[in-house]
């Protein structure tokens, strides 16, 4: 199968994506598929090229930050694909979603948590126009890929019970073979974007507050805008116990992630974070809100869940951080064995299979059959 990914960016520019797509991407090209990947080419590209292995990229040099150039255009007529498979709207994306499917490709839409409640109220006005433009009626035209029944549910609800296929299959990560073992420090991590929705600079703030953290420290480690980051710089030069790591990537991230006790996302709006997923994997034991959208994770008893209000951060995380090592140790094992139905060979094979069936029309058989 001929398989084309757009994509907005092809570096770290594009947060959670940028993971998600290209361990997609790599795991149908390991199946055997033709993959390719067309996206922006930005500042970071050289440098993150390697997170994409051997998938051939068609970076585009954008005339502009929507994202529009001719490169996809005539990378479309040229290639014509059997799956065009967007991911992320309100950009020049859907645009050529309704050329492919005007050329004859299956396109496959993937939101990645774009028409989430809180994105929709940010800009409202613009995203109205642009969807009755290109979002609306692309979605008549392809498939619409959903991460989780959340957001399957917000598809729904901006689609306006339009004629639509729908389909739900999460991100996925790469398992280790086996548990990480070996200490690990008193370190309550977030790893990610640094952006207002994840609420870091809140994170700190309710952090000083806390009377007793048993010798915890909170680490954080990311990237973003250079105004936000100092801020939480200086939040964290305040404290004795709050670090600021920088970004990290690689081994230095997986060290990151191996090394900590617990993972923490107070997000605000979250498709299905990538960064809980891996931190699953290392054996970090989450700590993270409903609008990270992982229920299973909480009816389990493998994440810990906090109000993304902060109301009951105060009273819950001195308990939570004064866990024995040997409770400790098996949620730890614990969140390592959730995590292995997350792999990407499983979800890479899933994503073809529905590519081949053009995904499903009932909204209830997605809620019930997730993969």
């Amino acid at each position: 199968m001929k398989i084309t990914h757009y994509t907005g960016s092809l570096s770290r520019s594009a947060g959670g994506l940028y993971f998600s797509v290209s361990g997609l991407a790599k795991s149908q090209r390991a199946l055997g598929h033709d993959v390719s990947v067309v996206g922006v080419a930005d500042q970071f590209f050289e440098s993150d090229r390697h997170q994409w292995g051997d998938v051939p990229l068609r970076p585009t040099k954008p005339l502009s930050s929507y994202g529009f150039s001719l490169a996809p255009i005539v990378d479309l007529i040229t290639r014509r694909p059997d799956i065009f498979h967007i991911h992320g709207i309100w950009n020049a994306g859907p645009l050529f979603g309704l050329l492919a499917a005007r050329l004859g490709c299956r396109v496959i839409v993937s939101p990645r948590g774009m028409v989430d409640e809180w994105i929709l109220a940010r800009g409202s006005s613009a995203k109205r126009l642009h969807s009755r433009l290109f979002e609306t009626p692309l979605f008549r035209k392809a498939a619409i890929h959903a991460l989780n029944a959340s957001e399957a549910a917000s598809v729904e609800t901006f689609a306006q019970g339009g004629q639509h296929s729908l389909f739900t299959i999460p991100n996925g990560i790469d398992v280790p073979t086996a548990p990480p073992s070996g200490p690990r420090s008193r370190s309550v991590l977030f790893l990610g974007r640094l952006h207002p929705k994840k609420q870091v600079e809140e994170l700190i703030q309710a952090w000083t507050k806390l009377e007793v953290t048993h010798g915890y420290t909170l680490s954080i480690a990311g990237w973003g805008d250079d105004k936000y980051v100092s801020k939480l710089n200086t939040l964290a030069q305040a404290t004795s116990n709050v670090q600021m790591l920088g970004p990290l990537y690689g081994q230095a991230k997986e060290s990151a992630l191996r090394d900590a006790t617990y993972f923490i996302l107070p997000s605000l709006s979250e498709g299905l974070p990538m960064a809980v997923l891996e931190a699953l994997a290392a054996g970090c034991i989450p700590i993270i809100t409903d609008e990270c959208n992982l229920p299973d994770l909480f009816q389990k008893g493998v994440a810990e869940r906090m109000r993304s209000d902060f109301s009951d951060f105060a009273l819950r995380m001195p308990t939570i951080l004064s866990r024995q090592e040997t409770e400790l140790s098996a949620l730890s094992q614990t969140a390592w064995t959730e995590s292995r139905q997350y792999d990407w060979q499983n979800i890479g094979r899933k994503m073809v299979e529905r590519y081949h069936d053009g995904g499903v029309q009932n909204s209830d058989e997605v809620r019930q059959s997730p993969l």
